[in-house]
């Protein structure tokens, strides 16, 4: 494989990575959830206590990202791309991860956290 063939299957597994992280925003999907404080793991679509799908969601993309790699290193054993493709890949690779961050910016942007509730049995000093 040549140096271009594997820059563009790393190119194409970064705007997998990039697109399959933003995707569970866009359309629900099942992912590991972690519950810190119950010291547990979960596949689900929605949490239902305090949780973070971030390590789901990582594990989720870093998956696509490999088979994305492995397909495109397929086709580059066979293909040479020129300067120009190469230069296509990269502005995919920023507009994918450019579209990723501000999707999260926007989300992160209107959140407006609410505290739970305090146990029955709490008593200020």
């Amino acid at each position: 494989m040549s140096k271009q063939a594997l820059q563009v299957a790393l190119c194409a597994a970064a705007v997998a990575f990039a697109l399959i992280f933003a995707l569970p925003a866009f359309k629900p999907l099942p992912v590991f959830w972690y519950y810190p404080l119950q010291h547990r793991w979960a596949f689900e679509l929605k949490p239902t206590a305090l949780a973070m799908d971030w390590y789901g969601r990582t594990a989720l993309a870093s998956a696509t990202a490999l088979v994305a790699f492995a397909l495109t290193a397929l086709v580059g054993r066979r293909w040479t791309p020129s300067a120009r493709a190469l230069g296509l890949w990269a502005a995919w690779v920023a507009t994918a991860c450019a579209i990723a961050m501000s999707l999260y910016v926007f989300q992160l942007a209107q959140r407006v956290p609410t505290p739970a509730p305090l146990p029955s049995w709490y008593q200020p000093r």
